[in-house]
């Protein structure tokens, strides 16, 4: 029975740990848990083994047997705060013998019995344990003094039930057996004033960071977020991401570029001046750059890795995939397919025999034709999927939903129809799609959701390779059909009921327009010809995303006839947005029950002739944003539609076709700031002029620009880790700005300095991103790319890395150099500030003789990281008795700047008290 108490004591505290960490409410603890996980998982697979040894399958035997059971109990924290959360966990030392991972019988009727300082007392429970025997709970206690728990064990007898269909009922032998009934030793828990408090967090990196975030430092997840490319940008044929998710382009967890500094370039196809025969003017002097049809990037972004196609020329010859390091540019890894690649995915699986995140890319076979009159990707309805870190395929979803799309009048193909993606609570990748077939049970087309995971888990089920959903495992080479990750089918609603009673067909059927706040906008917009003018109404339809069923309408919702409208949703405040295009104007609606929240609000800006024509919106920091081709940017009080401010490019005289700088893309809301493209991609294809701006999301001010010419119709960049990428069609090169880290050095003469000679510090402050060591950066900077102040960024950047002229009014940036002497004192000698070569110094005159420790430190600023160096000298007496050189009388201590040194020290403690492995939901 040694085993069999071992595996329970061990086995029971990873499942309390993986119970409490469900319900745990501080962020802190998460630290504690992740670092005695692996002490755990290597003791329960010792234990397991045992277990296996020691208790073989047989038949249960006759007489039945009585089993004396050990019943234990835990508390923690203990003292703990009044009003605070305490965590019990109680559990027999015997697990349910027949329990095999999720099958097999667990123990039922435990109770525990709670007595308060004022000697009232109250029972918790029942609860039925977990597969190893204990069980969970909270408790609030709202007194102070001592409470004292008592946890009891009913007895039960083994029923065999629940048996695993691989083995059957394990541990057979011990069917028909009871277990005795225990009870706890008495468990006192102290109530003081006080709450017990957790250690603090690691705060927020202030220095240049890379990827991995280490474990320890939890709090990080609010800067490192990661970007799926859920949905595809560019007219439906995509690069591998556009999107950050399918409601918007809003990327909540990472910081972004306050400057225009560039961290390095990368061509994805041949750009810029083709040059000779073909120069003299702006029309057709340049390599193609319109990739509104044949998209050419489209970015995902996982653990600090760009995953993009690589299509340098049509979307028929696509070239395989590239993986860069996102802060470097450089490659890691290159992939020879004729794959596309669609999303990435992160499974977050959680089950009591392992935890956290798998990392994967997915990808579909382009179809044969290219028929289609935008002559974007098609593709057929296999889905490969791959391993993030390597590029490696592991299996295939094969039948996918398809649609049919008319080649010609003699040819109509069937193309892959694709979903709706997203994903859920635990990263698993979800797609919502519209089945258009009536051949059902309901005779009507139905919303169906998949999901990938439950494909996988149920074709390693049925094929008889698993049936342990405890373990994540893939099966390397499967072809798994679609069908298996259907998870729910629901009717849609055909007809919707006018105000005067009669029954209205909706035509065309019902299809999904946004995704957010757990609801599925399902809209239809009736049109006139092959325009995409409404006669005077919409269908609109709210349905579940967790379940599918019908949340609100259909109904028939009163538009202004001959207009355009689009949609914009947030999962922000469960609200969508509709903008009538012609009359400018945006209404707020309830994601949620359909019904009007404000509006019409017309933006009444009549300079904005070209605005009707195309927009962009987001929806994010309590605002609406909108972009348009007019050149203006609107930002809206999201709740109130209230206009809260308007931005403009400007005029731009001849150099436009249209007298403005035109925008066509909102392209991300990041870090309180939004990023917005100009360019469009006709008449002609480029002009000069054309700016990435970014703006204060709270007052609209611009807060830095640079050229960058948009390359598709819709956004097309990506943001993760501070980083911003952003294709530019004006050479073709994929961009990335954001911090950068620097480099200082610091130099002294080495003799001759005495007390009465003055003495010149050097050095330089240099760029050392990964860009500095391009060649044509290298060549130009030889003794390194300078680091330039914030006001200078934009034209320097210019200069640097798109061939422009670099302005003469460089400034630099300051340099503070402080001494050690030979007293121990640390004081500042003095602030300077480097010139457009990056270089500085500053003369100053020691003041007692002995040795000097330099340090040269630049601070950092909004583009760089900041840096320090050292360097030393000796000072001799200059023979001559001198007062010291007059200085303000101050105490020695208070005199000098003090270096101090901060110590963390993590205790872990190991026992029952990983009970404390609660983990508080992120608000």
């Amino acid at each position: 029975m040694l085993p069999l108490l071992l595996v329970n004591y061990k086995y029971q505290i990873k499942r309390k740990k993986k119970c409490l960490k469900k319900r745990a409410t501080y962020k802190g603890e998460k630290k504690l848990f992740k670092k005695i996980t692996t002490i755990i998982a290597i003791i329960l697979m010792i234990s397991m083994t045992f277990t296996l040894i020691a208790l073989p399958n047989a038949d249960a035997h006759t007489p039945p047997a009585t089993v004396q059971t050990y019943a234990y109990l835990s508390v923690m924290p203990n003292p703990v705060g009044i009003g605070q959360t305490a965590y019990i966990g109680f559990w027999l030392d015997k697990l349910p013998p027949t329990a095999y991972q999720q099958y097999g019988d667990r123990w039922h009727n435990f109770t525990v019995t709670v007595t308060k300082p004022d000697g009232k007392t109250e029972t918790l429970g029942p609860f039925t344990s977990d597969d190893a025997g204990g069980a969970h709970t909270t408790y609030v206690p709202d007194q102070l003094g001592n409470y004292s728990f008592i946890f009891s064990f009913s007895g039960e007898t083994v029923q065999g039930s629940n048996p695993s269909p691989l083995i059957g009922t394990y541990n057979s032998i011990f069917v028909g057996d009871y277990f005795a009934p225990s009870t706890s030793a008495k468990e006192t828990l102290i109530v003081q004033q006080d709450p017990v408090t957790l250690p603090s967090s690691n705060p927020l990196p202030t220095n240049y960071w890379t990827r991995p975030i280490e474990s320890l430092n939890n709090n990080w997840y609010s800067i490192g977020g990661n970007w799926l490319g859920y949905t595809l940008g560019s007219g439906g044929g995509g690069a591998g991401g556009g999107y950050y998710n399918n409601t918007e382009n809003f990327n909540p967890y990472t910081t972004a570029p306050n400057t225009a500094h560039i961290m390095w370039t990368k061509p994805y196809s041949f750009g810029g001046t083709i040059g000779g025969e073909f120069g003299g003017s702006q029309y057709g002097s340049n390599y193609n750059s319109n990739n509104m049809y044949q998209p050419k990037w489209g970015g995902i972004i996982i653990n600090g890795v760009v995953y993009y196609n690589l299509v340098p020329g049509s979307t028929a010859n696509t070239a395989g995939w590239v993986a860069l390091d996102l802060r470097t540019g450089q490659t890691i890894w290159t992939k020879n397919t004729t794959a596309v690649l669609r999303t990435g995915e992160l499974i977050n699986y959680i089950s009591p025999n392992q935890y956290g995140a798998f990392p994967y890319l997915w990808a579909l076979e382009p179809s044969n034709y290219y028929g289609t009159t935008s002559g974007a990707w098609q593709y057929n309805n296999t889905w490969e999927m791959y391993d993030a870190m390597t590029g490696n395929w592991i299996l295939n979803i094969i039948n996918g939903p398809t649609s049919p799309v008319v080649i010609n009048s003699n040819l109509t193909i069937n193309i892959a129809l694709i979903p709706t993606l997203a994903d859920d609570a635990s990263g698993n990748l979800i797609g919502y799609y519209v089945n258009s077939s009536t051949a059902n049970q309901w005779k009507a087309p139905t919303l169906v959701m998949w999901n990938s995971t439950l494909a996988i888990t149920q074709y390693a089920y049925l094929s008889g390779r698993s049936v342990n959903t405890w373990v994540w495992t893939p099966p390397q080479g499967a072809s798994i059909d679609w069908g298996l990750g259907i998870q729910w089918i629901q009717p849609l609603a055909t007809n919707v009921t006018a105000t005067n009673g009669t029954s209205i067909s909706i035509s065309p059927g019902l299809s999904i327009s946004k995704l957010a706040s757990d609801v599925l906008l399902m809209t239809s917009t009736p049109q006139v010809g092959s325009y995409a003018w409404e006669p005077g109404y919409v269908f609109e339809a709210g349905y579940s995303a967790v379940d599918g069923h019908l949340l609100w309408g259909p109904i028939m919702r009163d538009e202004t006839p001959w207009c355009r409208m689009t949609l914009a949703a947030t999962a922000l405040n469960g609200a969508y947005y509709e903008f009538n295009m012609e009359t400018m104007s945006w209404r707020a609606f309830s994601i949620q029950t359909g019904q009007l929240i404000w509006g019409p609000v017309a933006l009444n800006n009549a300079k904005d002739i070209y605005g009707y024509y195309s927009q962009s919106a987001v929806v994010a920091y309590g605002g609406l944003y909108m972009s348009d081709l007019g050149g203006y940017v609107y930002g809206l009080n999201a709740t109130t539609g209230a206009i809260m401010w308007t931005f403009s490019t400007g005029n731009a005289g001849l150099s436009t076709p249209y007298g403005e700088y035109p925008l066509y893309n909102l392209e991300v809301a990041a870090d309180g700031k939004i990023y917005v493209l100009g360019g469009h991609l006709y008449s002609p294809p480029l002009y000069n002029g054309a700016l990435l701006y970014c703006l204060n999301a709270s007052t609209g001010q611009q807060i830095w620009n640079i050229p960058s010419f948009v390359i598709t119709n819709q956004p097309n960049c990506a943001i993760a880790d501070g980083y911003l990428l952003m294709p530019n069609a004006y050479d073709n090169q994929l961009y990335c700005y954001g911090m950068g880290p620097s480099r200082t050095t610091v130099n002294a003469p080495g003799t001759g300095i005495t007390t009465t000679s003055p003495v010149t510090i050097t050095g330089t402050v240099t760029d050392i991103s990964a860009g500095s060591q391009q060649n044509a950066v290298s060549a130009n900077y030889p003794n390194g790319l300078p680091c330039v102040s914030d006001d200078s960024m934009t034209p320097f950047m210019e200069a640097v890395y798109m061939q422009q002229p670099m302005p003469n009014n460089i400034t630099g940036i300051p340099v503070t150099i402080s001494v050690l002497d030979s007293n121990g004192n640390n004081r500042v000698m003095g602030t300077t500030t480097t010139n457009a070569n990056g270089f500085y110094s500053l003369t100053w005159t020691p003041d007692i003789p002995g040795n000097y420790t330099v340090t040269a430190t630049f601070a950092g600023s909004q583009s760089y990281y900041g840096s320090s160096a050292n360097t030393a000298f000796y000072a001799s007496s200059s023979g001559i008795t001198a007062s010291p050189q007059p200085v303000q009388a101050q105490p020695p201590v208070e005199m000098y700047f003090a270096i101090s040194t901060i110590a963390i020290i993590v205790a872990i403690a190991i026992g029952f008290a990983l009970t404390l492995l609660a983990f508080r939901k992120r608000q």
